[in-house]
């Protein structure tokens, strides 16, 4: 079965040794995804609906990259700094207005930090190409 690595071309990817994303047959696997800007900074500081956004427009360009779409995605997780009713809100709408026709299984974790204090918001995504 052939392997098709996606980059994104983030810095992280040849330090730590990974891809934005990984095609293994039908499935696509995308990382753990936050909210970097083209100018490689953080993207919208203060805003996790914002955040969470611009991790699934990165999300879906790796998908894309791998011949998926987000309607074959099957699973999310995202991780979130503040577990507030305020940010749970804002991040599911984000994740709402991609998946809305399409909604994957999914969880929202709350955890201490992430990479980079001013990142808010993490999210991974699983994909299976069904047609």
């Amino acid at each position: 079965m052939s392997v098709q690595r996606i980059t994104s071309g983030a810095p992280w990817e040849d330090k730590v040794g990974y891809r934005r994303a990984v095609r293994v047959g039908d499935q696509v696997f995308v990382a753990g995804t936050v909210s970097v800007g083209v100018d490689g900074k953080v993207h919208a500081p203060g805003d996790p609906g914002a955040q969470a956004a611009r991790c699934l427009e990165i999300i879906a360009d790796a998908l894309k990259q791998a011949g998926a779409e987000p309607r074959h995605v099957v699973r999310t997780r995202m991780f979130v700094t503040d577990m507030s009713p305020a940010t749970q809100a804002a991040v599911g709408k984000a994740h709402h207005d991609m998946f809305k026709d399409c909604p994957p299984a999914s969880s929202m974790i709350g955890v201490s930090a992430l990479a980079d204090p001013a990142y808010l918001v993490e999210i991974e995504a699983d994909a299976v190409i069904s047609d």
